[in-house]
């Protein structure tokens, strides 16, 4: 990285992951900033027996296909958070972690 960034993402859940995805097939430097842990929104404002309310089909983020044995069924949350994470780490997403952002 040349030090100068094309863009920041605040935040490495689905959205901001999505984003990073996009911006590296462009080539654009980047660097996501999470405030604690890929996917944190996930993780501890949840209850234990949170699902998504979408089906695992429609939670793909972008670049990957669904591979798994329920398409209709719906992921519990460490199931999403797991997904998330090995999203990150495949696409080699420059993500920073316990980075907060403040204005």
């Amino acid at each position: 990285m040349s030090g100068i960034l094309d863009a920041v993402v605040i935040g490495a859940g689905s959205a901001g992951l999505g984003v990073s995805y996009f911006l590296k097939q462009q080539g654009r430097e980047h660097q996501v900033l999470e405030r604690s842990r890929i996917g944190e929104t996930w993780r501890t404002p949840r209850w234990d027996s949170f699902r998504l309310n979408s089906p695992n089909i429609r939670s793909t983020l972008p670049g990957d296909s669904f591979d798994g044995p329920d398409p209709l069924g719906a992921s519990t949350q460490h199931q999403f958070v797991a997904y998330l994470e090995s999203y990150a780490e495949r696409h080699r997403l420059p993500v920073s972690t316990v980075a907060p952002v403040r204005n």
